[in-house]
């Protein structure tokens, strides 16, 4: 019986059991092949050295439960790893070095797709400066900081990871600085942050450049001491904010109110409609909307399809037929109109006038009366507007 052996040769793969399997070390730096394959097969310590990026290169472990790599002795504010090229990160645990990566895309495209990639008792997890798109799929910081991003990037998306913070480190765990512009979108779904007491968990500056509802924060649970997150509000129009729990979410909704009005609506002209008086007061929930005496302003960047639903209660003289409408920017809805005749005593039931209104940046929306019967002023006593968007 004869057997054949087949020898298979994988091109620019390189297992790596130990740091010697790695491109001998020259002043401290391991200058990584461009073009090749490193898979972290166990603990690899670099004593004290890094690595550079020479291109492109992959840099893989078989699990992050044992794939770990890190740099004993590796200096404060030293990164790891340091690349102006693609890096493409799988499965594979960094711990215990104060800074993990430097990635500047100034120079090269460059695009970074990582994948159950962990970060463990690293204060410093590293500087993005430029990149086309920043992937973070099922990920950890187990004890990490500092996740930052400057310079111009396409598209930042977190999907199915988590971020516990480092307490004794102030730094942010997730920061986006001024200097960054988001051509697209910065995006977090299905994550938990924990913020620790002295963590922030994601600080987002004022002054970073991203596209209307660019800013999504989706099914995020955020927890623990620290604080959640600066710099965007759930009212901000950058913000697109659902599901999350932790921290408030979005909606383009207003709601104002009086109770017991006593200010007459004057009606010079029988059958014609005026903006109905009175002090009203904004509702305890108010999104992209301002708010001023019997008007609602959507500041909203986003037009949309809005209902606008109004209860209302009034008196004027006996039997008198009051009509009520919505008015959009000043002119008022017919189709919206309701009409009640008060009783002998001069006072109407509560009713409820409603409508369906396209709105765009600083259209408003107020209520309108008029009188059927004669000019007999109109008392609106009670009034509850409330506006939300549906699309």
């Amino acid at each position: 019986m004869s057997y054949i052996l087949f020898q298979t040769k994988i091109e620019n793969v390189v297992f790596v059991d130990s740091k010697s399997d790695l491109p001998t070390p020259v002043a401290g730096v391991i200058t990584l092949l461009a073009g090749y394959t490193y898979i972290i097969t166990t603990t690899v310590d670099l004593t004290g050295d890094r690595l550079v990026c020479g291109g492109v290169v992959n840099l893989f472990g078989t699990s992050s439960e044992t794939s770990y790599l890190t740099s004993t002795g590796l200096g404060v504010g030293v990164p790891l790893v340091t690349s102006i090229y693609t890096v493409v990160l799988r499965y594979i645990t960094f711990h215990d070095v104060d800074t993990c990566y430097s990635i500047d895309g100034n120079t090269n495209l460059v695009a970074l797709d990582w994948i159950g990639v962990n970060w463990a008792n690293v204060p410093n997890v590293g500087e993005i400066n430029t990149c086309d798109n920043f992937i973070l799929e099922t990920c950890a910081f187990l004890g990490a900081n500092g996740m930052t991003f400057t310079g111009t990037v396409g598209t930042i998306g977190v999907t199915n990871s988590l971020f516990r913070g480092i307490n004794a480190t102030a730094s942010p765990i997730i920061e986006v600085q001024a200097s960054c512009t988001i051509t697209r979108r910065f995006r977090i779904l299905f994550s938990s942050i924990i913020s620790l007491t002295s963590n922030v968990g994601i600080a987002f500056s004022t002054s970073a450049v991203v596209p209307v509802e660019g800013y999504i924060l989706q099914t995020v649970n955020f927890s623990g001491a620290g604080t959640y997150q600066t710099g965007v509000t759930a009212q901000d129009n950058m913000a697109l904010f659902e599901g999350c729990r932790g921290v408030e979410n979005s909606g383009s909704v207003a709601q104002y109110y009086m109770n017991a009005n006593a200010v007459a609506t004057d009606i010079v002209t029988q059958n014609v409609f005026v903006k109905a008086a009175g002090t009203t007061t904004a509702g305890t929930i108010i999104q992209r909307f301002t708010h001023t005496n019997n008007r609602a302003t959507y500041i909203g960047a986003l037009s949309g399809i809005f209902k606008v639903t109004i209860s209302v209660s009034a008196t004027s003289g006996n039997n008198q037929a009051l009509r009520f409408r919505v008015a959009k920017n000043g002119t008022t809805i017919a189709q919206s109109e309701v009409e009640e005749t008060t009783s002998g005593n001069g006072r109407s039931q509560t009713l409820i006038c409603q409508d369906l209104v396209s709105l765009v940046t600083n259209d408003f929306i107020e209520l309108w009366v008029a009188n059927g019967s004669t000019n007999q002023d109109i008392t609106v006593e009670n009034l509850n507007v409330i506006i939300e968007k549906l699309n």
